[in-house]
């Protein structure tokens, strides 16, 4: 199944083979100087063929350089627009040289030294290559991000030909004559594709000026064009009623389920099936990575089945896959499956509902919050969503909302992304009131049939510290009474890291990462969730990132950062919003 993953060895050759040969386009054609043969031959070729000559292998290399990321990453419309653009070099290199050679012009070996035999043999070569491995591109698109891409050429070339048309129009003193609103339009357009205008100019240096101006507008315009149309498909996921159903009877099925299970139910996830409908895995797609979080869902026996359907999805839209978050247990088998790399990045504090106890040294910190918090006047309830009145779910959403910060909410691994919902009667709901006041509420989502998982932490700005361990404290008292076994808290990253990194004996390295921590800790809270987590005594369980290999680890960790609202989404004036598929 590796070879799902892996990708083939020949689109890599073929994608470094163009960037060497835009490079040498680049070279050979550059916009200061004409290359040698032609200075040489300039005085018996027409002006205009060796300047769109010029001027389209320049336009050619950019082209190609950036095609060549999409050809590496097998898509299939990179394949298409690299193969149509060898085609032209080589008509264009064939038309060259049989122009030099039928004139007989006696600097014609120039040219076959020089540059067109290197060249036109390169071409025919990676045009041989894309064409005997045209099988290995095989990434799709869907009709709307062509639209799309369309739309985004359209509007980028009116307000390119716009800006173009007024410094044109209004830079009267760079023209020997007044021009008009039909030759500004005319020396605009040809200026965007690199000709010179039919109005002379006061001096070269002007000319140069304006020239190298609507140039760069146009080949801006032409490579921001060809990225859009080279870019990942984008799909918005979103959980269909259907696989809503299916996904709850397998829940109810599985009798090892992970802790993170349950947040397979966020609408905003998609999911994969085995295809024996047994095993299933939930999925999002961010900045071309495809995402699942904690382990598949269903029988293990069919989890390798789920893990190629999920892999196939991501090389058939060019996506990079990533699993966040799963246990050591299916980390293994993903490895073994795929032949990816697994790196861990935390532990999750999990509680042993039958043997916690705040008696003893070790929970005496906890101990006094408590007594602390009781003797403010505070209190902790429990209850599970289906047996609380609806004006009580009404009320404590309202709290919840008006405690909730600005900007985007984080969370999504461990996060259902929605609290009170009648749809979720068996979580369980925990509040803390002051008086008749509600200062606080945790939410924790079934994990498995006598477990539960921390989904919501919310507190009022207002309550005291403490809140919280009391009402984990009441959570741990009343999963007691109805028989669960285990609570899953919060998620503490790199928790190896902080253990040990104070301790006497840390090695140089680990001293260093732990400072780095502490550093960053100042932004993403995780040195704060460790201390938290630790003070019930938890079993610590690790958890693991899953990627294709080191060089898409960057790409891999902006993409998680991003999905768990760490970095925010930016909405950009008048953009539109994109539908699902």
């Amino acid at each position: 199944m590796s070879s799902v993953v892996v990708k083939p060895q020949q689109s890599r050759v073929i994608s470094w083979l163009l960037y060497i040969q835009s490079i040498a386009l680049f070279g050979y054609f550059s916009l200061n100087m004409l290359p040698h043969f032609i200075r040489k031959i300039g005085a018996q070729v027409h002006p205009i063929f060796v300047i769109s000559d010029e001027v389209a292998s320049i336009l050619i290399a950019s082209c190609l350089f950036v095609t060549a990321r999409g050809i590496r990453l097998r898509r299939r419309r990179a394949w298409n627009l690299a193969t149509s653009l060898q085609s032209i070099l080589i008509v264009t290199s064939l038309i060259r040289s049989a122009h030099l050679f039928f004139r007989g012009h006696e600097n014609s070996h120039i040219f076959f030294k020089t540059l067109g035999v290197t060249h036109l043999l390169s071409e025919i070569i990676i045009l041989a290559l894309l064409l005997r491995y045209k099988v290995l591109f095989i990434t799709v698109t869907d009709p709307d991000s062509r639209r799309q891409s369309l739309l985004f050429f359209l509007r980028t070339s009116f307000l390119t030909i716009l800006l173009g048309l007024l410094i044109v129009y209004f830079d009267a003193r760079s023209f020997v004559t007044p021009v008009g609103f039909s030759q500004a339009f005319e020396i605009t357009l040809k200026g965007l594709v690199g000709i010179t205008g039919p109005t002379a100019f006061v001096s070269v240096h002007l000319q140069e000026r304006l020239e190298f101006f609507l140039g760069g507008l146009g080949f801006l315009l032409m490579v921001s064009s060809l990225i859009k149309f080279l870019k990942p498909t984008f799909i918005k996921t979103q959980l269909s009623n259907k696989n809503a159903v299916l996904l709850r009877e397998l829940l109810e099925q599985d009798q090892n389920a992970d802790s993170l299970s349950y947040f397979a139910l966020r609408e905003n996830k998609s999911v994969v099936w085995s295809k024996n409908m047994k095993a299933a895995i939930p999925y999002s797609v961010v900045s071309g990575v495809i995402i699942t979080t904690g382990d598949p869902i269903g029988d293990r026996e069919s989890w390798p089945a789920a893990m190629k359907t999920f892999l196939e999805v991501g090389e058939l839209h060019a996506w990079i896959p990533a699993i966040y978050g799963c246990s050591e247990t299916a980390g293994e088998i993903w490895v073994r499956e795929s032949g990816l790399n697994a790196l861990e990045i935390g532990d999750e504090a999990v509680i042993d509902v039958a043997a916690f106890n705040l008696e003893g040294s070790q929970m005496k910190n906890v101990r006094q919050t408590i007594n602390r918090i009781n003797r403010l006047g505070y209190s902790a309830h429990s209850s599970t969503l289906g047996e609380i009145s609806e004006s009580f779910r009404v009320e404590l959403t309202q709290a919840l909302q008006s405690w909730q910060r600005s900007g985007s909410e984080r969370g999504f691994s461990m996060a259902l992304g929605r609290f009170c919902d009648p749809q979720d009667s068996e979580a369980v709901i925990t509040w803390a009131q002051h008086g008749v006041q509600i200062m606080a509420v945790l939410q924790f989502v079934p994990w498995g049939k006598k477990s539960l998982s921390l989904d919501v932490m919310r507190r009022s700005p207002s309550s005291e510290t403490g809140v919280n361990e009391l009402m984990v404290a009441q959570t741990v008292s009343f999963a007691a009474e109805r028989g669960y076994r285990e609570i899953s808290l919060n998620f503490a990253s790199f928790r190896s890291i902080f253990e040990r990194g104070k301790k006497l004996g840390a090695g140089p390295i680990t001293r260093i990462s732990h400072k780095f921590l502490v550093f960053l800790s100042r932004f993403f809270q995780m040195e704060s969730l460790y201390r938290f987590n630790s003070k019930f005594q938890p079993e610590w369980r690790p958890r693991f990132v899953i990627f294709p290999g080191v060089g898409n680890l960057l790409k891999v960790g902006f993409a998680i950062l991003k999905i768990e609202a760490f970095i925010p989404e930016l909405k950009l004036p008048f953009r539109r919003k994109r539908s699902a598929l």
